[in-house]
């Protein structure tokens, strides 16, 4: 059995972390912090940012379910006994809570 590790390094630059507080500089890190900034504003760079992410509407299950029957029918539009109700009232003499009458 081969196990190898697989990890994510640490960044070169930390950032201040709510948690833990200002992060710790290096004479290391703050030269690749001043070539980071200056390689940005010579265009070598493009800096990082976060794509948008789009917001999911409020009535995100209305929607789900529109999508999901537009195009098929349901089991309520193939119950052959509309006037049943649901499975609660389709278990022969079986009433839930109270057994059998």
């Amino acid at each position: 059995m081969n196990l190898t590790y697989v990890g994510i390094p640490a960044p070169e630059v930390l950032e201040d972390d709510p948690w833990f507080g200002p992060a710790p500089f290096t004479e290391k890190s703050v030269a690749l912090k001043k070539a980071i900034e200056q390689a940005e504003a010579d265009f070598q760079l493009i800096p990082e940012y976060e794509e948008p992410q789009p917001k999911e509407p409020e009535n995100i299950h209305e929607v789900l379910y529109q999508i999901a029957t537009q195009n098929v029918a349901t089991t309520l539009s193939l119950d052959p006994l509309p006037s049943l109700g649901g499975s609660e009232n389709f278990q022969e003499s079986w009433m839930s809570g109270v057994g059998f009458h």
